[in-house]
């Protein structure tokens, strides 16, 4: 209607002019005031619902985190109620934990058996050095024989036997086997000691791990700061970790910058005319005043997301029919308060319109009488 107030100054300058003439004001003596008066309406009508596109779909989005158990079990104990402010790492939920409190203590028992092994298998290794030194002392005394003999044999004595020397180099033979069997077993029990024991350790102490983390996951844990909602869950229910099926819900804490921000839906007539750092006020309704005060919130868009929702693709069973998409998609744009006192007015999933405003004009019409005209529009849409 504003347009319409606008626009009628030449009916009303035509009036004014026959009044003064003292002419009788009759259709025919203003048609042509009318005709320009509805053509002025027509073009300050359409500019401004061009140049200022407006959206009644805007909202203030807020995230939610579903929480489901890490592991199915019947839940022993709930740590919170509806409306509690969590921390991360708070403890939400815990399920019956007895079945893995057992896994937890055998593998800990398995751990340490492999280490007392491994003591014995120290011991074993020291024996074996042991058994060595002991036929490499063996077998120095044999040889120190044998040269005696072969000594005798050299020197022609009386007292040289042959049966002698040929026992002396046997048992000789016998010590040096033995010494070798000796460094065998020796290397035997360093090779279980240095490799072998140490990976059955290493797996027991994983599977101990392992043990731990399962018994970790009765237990479940916030991982957002934020207040829990919608919480279903009971003792005794059955907890699963099914997305579907959330036992409660997270509403995160929004950092400075998101508390600030807005999305709204325009027609997509209005792309064009859309851009970055647009001018915009918004109005929501959790943020009615009758008094009008912080009722009408000035921003500015951020950015403007260039594809349209409803155009997306999926792989189906059937080749897409494009009828079948008749409601079209909005173009989504992005928005932020200009002044970040205003940011406690928004309240999260609030409903709002958005009113942008062209100031100033590019192309063609930039710096023109009409590209000031159109911009000077924007206090009939205000």
């Amino acid at each position: 209607m504003i347009e319409i107030l606008v626009t009628s100054f030449p009916f009303v300058l035509r009036v004014i002019y026959l009044r003064w003439r003292g002419m009788p004001i009759t259709l025919y003596n203003v048609h042509r005031a009318l005709v320009l008066w509805f053509a002025l309406a027509m073009v300050v009508f359409f500019a401004v619902f061009y140049y200022y596109p407006k959206s009644y779909t805007g909202l203030v989005p807020f995230r939610t985190v579903p929480v489901v158990a890490d592991t199915s079990g019947t839940v022993s104990e709930v740590f919170v109620k509806g409306g509690d402010k969590v921390n991360v790492g708070d403890p939400l939920f815990a399920v019956d934990d007895a079945a893995q409190r057992s896994a937890v203590e055998i593998a800990r028992r398995q751990v340490a058996e492999i280490e007392s092994a491994i003591a014995m298998a120290e011991l074993d290794v020291e024996t074996a050095r042991a058994a060595l030194d002991a036929a490499e002392a063996s077998k120095g005394q044999a040889e120190t024989t044998l040269d005696d003999h072969e000594a005798l044999q050299a020197k022609g004595s009386a007292a040289f036997q042959t049966s002698q020397l040929e026992r002396a180099r046997s048992t000789v033979a016998s010590r040096d086997a033995e010494v070798r069997a000796a460094e065998a077993q020796l290397a035997a029990a360093q090779v279980q000691v240095n490799s072998v024991m140490p990976a059955q350790l290493a797996s027991a102490q994983a599977a101990l791990d392992k043990a731990n983390l399962d018994l970790s996951k009765t237990v479940t844990h916030s991982f957002v700061d934020g207040t829990v909602e919608q919480l279903t869950l009971n003792v005794g229910a059955r907890a699963a970790p099914i997305p579907m099926s959330p036992a409660m819900l997270i509403i995160p804490d929004r950092s400075e910058v998101e508390r600030g921000h807005i999305v709204a839906g325009f027609s997509q007539v209005s792309h064009t005319e859309l851009y970055e750092g647009m001018a915009a006020e918004l109005a929501c309704e959790s943020n009615f005043n009758i008094g009008m005060r912080n009722t009408i919130l000035p921003a500015r868009i951020t950015r403007i997301q260039d594809p349209i929702s409803s155009g997306q693709m999926a792989p189906s069973g059937k080749l897409m029919e494009p009828a079948e998409r008749a409601k079209r998609g909005q173009v989504v744009v992005h928005l932020d308060l200009v002044h970040d006192e205003h940011r406690d007015h928004l309240v999260p999933g609030s409903a709002c319109i958005v009113q942008a405003y062209t100031t100033g004009l590019k192309g063609p019409m930039e710096g023109t009488i009409v590209a000031h005209a159109v911009e000077a529009m924007g206090i009939i849409k205000a």
